[in-house]
């Protein structure tokens, strides 16, 4: 199905992607805010005014809001990320209207009532403190500390507690008013529903008039090495990051996906087999990417039991070499290729999915393809379209290390560091 793009008179930009055939819509109602552009002094302030949207509006309780959509059928959540923060619902198609109205009344008009602003405080504050038992979540921020040190986009996106504690009332509305009720918007919609009417509510809604561009200086600041960080979690966790140029094409992002497919994104890709299946090293291991608007990794993780933290460490960083060096068969790129395609298909079932890949691209900045002109896209990438992304990789690259978990006794630390120096050489 075609996709549009629009900016309206209003400034918002509106995305839609009208499937005839589906059973539901998804929308999303997009800002250009996140915990990237806080500082130490009000950390945590876009994910505590994402919670208070759902508080209540000059018309809707909270409760009357969580009705509207519980009655029929469909829900809606919410995130904050490092650059973006978004509210979306899935309903049925015949209430997409309804929804969108709901939506747009939580973003326009919403109370920010001083006795929900603390209880949601206390909410959030035990939000915060539960994901101190996720030891992923809490390595991740120790991640983005080591390899972006003094940079607000190695701020933790929730704050912490004492944090929480500081943001008052008329911080969070201040922050809403300039970031969320006037500042960019973008509202992508997938599904069943009509664009001549989606169109004309959103053309309805008050003018985007903050258009001030926020500063994200200085740029991040990427720092080598090998990071060894003690915590108390059983497990150690390991980081193998390489660095990114975020500034890649439509075509430049697919045959990274495909790499990153060969490598550590399924389970017969060389890390899964290596680490997991054909050694036992490790239950987890695996490859993502993270990419902002002037910064970005590629990531090769696994854990381990501290018995086996050398193995594990080794493995990682001598395939993930080899993989950067060594040939890559024309079966692991088919494979890789068809796994891409066969992701693409079944998304094309899941309108939620649809609709954050609108928006994704949107911030990307590239153009909106359909989910076949992606699958041409993918089928059309050659072997040699992967070493070139990969001798691109290596112009500049910057690697990183870091070890998540109990203590390392200190004639382990050195077998670790002279293996990563090792390869760096």
């Amino acid at each position: 199905m075609p996709i549009f793009q629009q900016i309206l008179q209003n400034k918002a930009v509106l995305i839609t992607e009208p499937i005839a055939t589906a059973k539901t819509v998804a929308i999303g109602f997009w800002f250009s805010v996140g915990s990237r552009y806080e500082t130490s002094g009000n950390q945590g302030i876009t994910h505590f005014v994402e919670h208070m949207l759902f508080k209540g509006t000059s018309t809707r309780s909270a409760f009357d809001i969580a009705v509207e959509f519980d009655k029929i059928g469909g829900y809606i959540n919410a995130f904050t990320e490092r650059e973006q923060m978004c509210v979306y619902c899935v309903v049925p198609c015949f209430y997409a209207k309804q929804a969108l109205s709901v939506i747009s009344q939580m973003i326009y008009d919403s109370t920010f009532l001083p006795s929900e602003v603390e209880k949601e405080r206390t909410v959030i504050q035990s939000e915060i403190i539960s994901s101190l038992d996720d030891p992923e979540e809490v390595a991740m921020d120790a991640v983005f500390s080591s390899i972006w040190k003094d940079n607000p986009i190695a701020l933790n996106i929730s704050g912490s507690v004492t944090d929480v504690e500081s943001i008052t009332r008329e911080d969070l509305f201040d922050w809403y008013n300039k970031f969320v009720k006037s500042g960019p918007l973008t509202i992508s919609v997938a599904g069943n529903f009509n664009q001549d009417e989606i169109c004309e509510c959103v053309k309805n809604f008050p003018d985007r008039t903050n258009f001030e561009k926020t500063e994200i200086l200085p740029k991040p600041i990427w720092h080598t090495g090998v990071d060894f960080i003690s915590a108390d979690f059983q497990q150690e966790q390991f980081f193998l990051l390489y660095s990114l140029n975020p500034k890649i094409n439509f075509e430049q992002s697919l045959v990274l996906a495909v790499l990153n497919a060969i490598i550590g994104d399924t389970m017969s890709s060389r890390l899964f087999q290596s680490l997991r299946e054909n050694s036992g090293f490790c239950y987890n291991v695996y490859s993502f990417v993270n990419l902002f608007i002037d910064c970005g990794f590629w990531c090769f993780y696994a854990t381990s039991s501290k018995s086996n933290c050398l193995n594990v460490a080794n493995n990682l960083i001598k395939n993930v070499d080899e993989f950067f060096k060594e040939k890559i068969t024309e079966q692991e790129l088919n494979y890789a290729k068809q796994h891409l395609c066969g992701e693409e298909i079944m998304a094309c079932e899941d309108m939620e999915q649809r609709m954050k890949q609108m928006a994704k691209f949107y911030f990307s900045g590239y153009e909106q393809y359909s989910h076949e002109d992606i699958i041409k896209k993918i089928e059309k990438i050659s072997i040699q379209d992967l070493y070139d992304f990969i001798n691109n990789i290596k112009v500049n690259l910057k690697k990183s290390l870091i070890i998540y978990g109990p203590k390392i006794k200190s004639s382990d630390k050195k077998i670790i560091l002279k293996d990563f120096e090792d390869v760096q050489r």
